[in-house]
């Protein structure tokens, strides 16, 4: 499960694997398939999202100023795969009629109208949303105050110090967005003075923008943002998400793709409306908001989902290393008001600002909003692109998964697949237990830390032997040797594939020790045995490859730090017999030491930790090669039926539509 909202280099190694290997967290055991790419256009907004009849006319010069913004999406160059962009496009079109029912539709036509508008000038929609659990309403801050919070925070995040209070800040503080949402539209000062006319200070254009059965919007001019074409939601959480076992992806689509009531009715009937965004800021309010929003399990990173909770008297210390951004409104207004209120007031100003901490949120904004640089797509669209596809290929994967235990529990009795099925976990779940036992225990044993850097100048030739036989010793030996029983139950259950009636498991070829032919140093074909081998290959790489090169980077290390320090020596003595004295020349090679010795020990002590890092991590993607190498035994134990095999190949085709999109998402700028 992820974690709750509590926000909770280099040894050089051989190629192993067919496949070319383009990013280094790729699996040792994965094949790889060539990239793939096709398709044309779409398009929503926040109104999009509400009934064809409900939607608010978009006034002439904010129309036109949309339909220059797509024309250059429409009329680029020809449809091809050189154009990355494109071929997002047509692939996401692609996932959205072959697997409407495994992708979040609202997030991906978001996506799908990011993709047609000009890069670097995409349209970014920030949700700000109130988060109030139910054991807040105890508290002595009243509801309504709760809830104005997020209308100050954002009001402060948005205002312009320099400028006297504009009309839409006193607009923006009375509105009341538990009943009604608001969308506020970020844009130049021209374009805000352009509909300047249906602004009133008494809100008189928000309330008949309510009689519209419409959500209400707010025009605003914020010299930092406006340039970034950004729409902002603000709006309530409902306090069902603060219960107790709620999912994961409830929560996240409750934050990404919040509901907001519209009415739809002039007698006063709502309809909810989903509105999908980009990113989000939950706002809480004191201990108890705090609480509540660190108790939400929330998938994505703080790039994407933050937290803002407003807190009155509480100094630096007493928040340091808080997950969320403490904030104090009633400062930061204070300090605002003061600046406005006379130039000379700019001491206060700034130190009540600082104490409000509104300048974090404000920093967020801009870091996500405005583009980094002429024809780049911006971060929160590649983040909702990502997140789009990462959640369509779990739930594929989930999918799949199902199908394939459906026919195999079909094929074989039911009872042995269960087994099988069983004692595989079993044997996963022992086998990382084991990783990271036994590799504790040789890390942390006496031999590996008598290779620390003060000691290497003596025990550099022993680095191979010691690391070699923490390998030959450590290195999941039971897990081996549980694999073999394992296909020798998988043999006895009846499944039999091989031409000697046996079970054979796709894996690496081994290479054997102390092997010095040329082909040691090329790609490792793949081939079949009676039993997974990627635990023996990985552990004969790691003594073949890795070993030798650590070993070498000691020596290399010890001869380095033996010459600098022999150098610095040997210029103190020239210095002396030049005439310098003692005390100088006695610094000149005390330095020199010094600096031999410092990068010996940073050289040597980052190599050990990423050797550790690297016999961890070689071992649990064998773990893993393993498991799947089992697995695909067991799913070709049985011919599939023709329907599931049809819905197989349509999944399938799905993830081969979420390899191209993320292959030209790679690749787009």
């Amino acid at each position: 499960m992820p974690p709750a909202l509590g926000f909770g280099r280099a040894l050089t190694r051989s190629r192993r694997l067919p496949g070319p290997t383009k990013s280094p967290s790729i699996c040792l055991f994965c094949s790889f398939l060539p990239p793939r790419a096709r398709f044309p256009p779409l398009q929503p907004s926040f109104q999009s999202t509400l009934p064809r009849s409900r939607r608010k006319p978009q006034p002439d010069a904010i129309r036109s100023q949309t339909t220059a913004s797509a024309a250059p999406a429409t009329s680029s160059k020809p449809d091809s795969d050189s154009n990355p962009r494109r071929a997002l496009h047509r692939a996401l079109l692609d996932l959205q009629s072959h697997a409407p029912g495994y992708v979040n539709t609202l997030r991906l036509q978001l996506a799908l109208r990011n993709l047609t508008q000009p890069p670097g000038h995409e349209s970014i929609r920030v949700a700000f949303l109130g988060a109030s659990p139910p054991a807040s309403s105890s508290t002595t801050t009243t509801p309504t105050a709760r809830r104005n919070t997020t209308n100050r925070l954002l009001r402060l995040a948005l205002a312009d110090p320099l400028k006297p209070a504009q009309p839409w800040e006193a607009q923006l503080e009375a509105h009341d967005t538990a009943t009604h949402p608001l969308v506020v539209r970020v844009g130049p000062a021209a374009a805000a003075a352009a509909e300047q006319h249906h602004l009133e200070t008494d809100g008189t254009q928000i309330r008949q923008q309510e009689k519209k059965h419409v959500i209400p919007e707010l025009r605003v001019s914020s010299p930092l943002l406006d340039g970034g074409n950004l729409e902002l939601l603000i709006a309530e959480v409902g306090e069902a998400l603060f219960a107790d076992g709620v999912e994961v992806q409830v929560v996240d689509d409750a934050i990404l793709v919040p509901t907001v009531e519209v009415a739809s009715t002039t007698a006063g009937h709502v309809a909810p409306v989903r509105t999908p965004v980009h990113m989000a800021v939950l706002v809480g309010d004191g201990v108890l908001g705090a609480a509540g929003v660190l108790g939400l399990p929330v998938s994505e990173g703080r790039d994407v989902v933050t937290a803002a909770v407003n807190f009155a008297g509480l100094g630096e210390g007493d928040l340091r290393g808080c997950p969320l951004v403490p904030v104090n409104v009633d400062a930061a207004s204070e300090g605002l008001a003061l600046f406005r209120a006379d130039v000379s007031n700019a001491m206060k100003f700034e130190a009540l600002w600082t104490a409000g901490n509104v300048g974090r949120i404000s920093k967020w904004l801009r870091a996500n909003v405005l583009a980094s640089g002429e024809g780049v797509t911006k971060a929160p669209v590649r983040n909702l692109v990502r997140s789009v596809l990462r959640n369509a290929r779990a739930a594929i994967q989930e999918a799949e998964v199902r199908e394939l235990s459906s026919e195999l529990k079909e094929k074989v009795s039911p009872g042995s697949i269960a087994q099988l099925d069983q004692a595989l976990s079993e044997w996963a779940q022992k086998a990382h237990e084991e990783l990271q036992q036994q590799l504790d225990i040789a890390f942390s044993g006496r031999q590996w830390r008598n290779l620390g850097w003060w000691k290497l100048f003596w025990r550099a030739d022993d680095v191979g032997m010691v690391a070699s036989e923490m390998v030959a010793l450590r290195f999941l030996p039971d897990a081996e040797k549980g694999i073999i029983y394992l296909a020798g139950r998988i043999q006895e259950a009846g499944i039999v594939e091989g031409q000697k009636g046996q079970p054979l498991y796709p894996g690496p070829t081994l290479i054997q020790p102390g092997t010095t032919s040329s082909r040691q140093d090329e790609i490792a074909p793949l081939t079949v045995a009676k039993w997974p081998t990627h635990i023996p290959f990985t552990r004969n790489y790691l003594q073949e490859k890795t070993v030798p090169a650590l070993q070498a980077l000691a020596q290399k290390l010890v001869i380095h730090s033996a010459s600098l320090g022999g150098l610095s020596s040997a210029l103190a003595g020239l210095s002396y017999l030049s005439g310098l004295g003692a005390y100088e020349c006695g610094a000149i090679a005390a330095l020199g030491l010094i600096l031999s010795f410092r990068r010996l020990q940073q050289k040597w002590d980052a190599a050990r930790e990423y050797w550790e890092g690297e016999v961890r991590e070689e071992g649990r993607k064998a773990i893993r090669a393993s498991e799947a190498s089992i697995a695909g035994v067991l799913a070709e134990a049985s011919k599939p039926r023709d329907d599931r095999h049809a819905d197989l190949e349509e999944l399938r085709k799905a993830e081969d539509i979420i390899k191209q999109a993320e292959d030209a998402l790679s690749r787009m700028t």
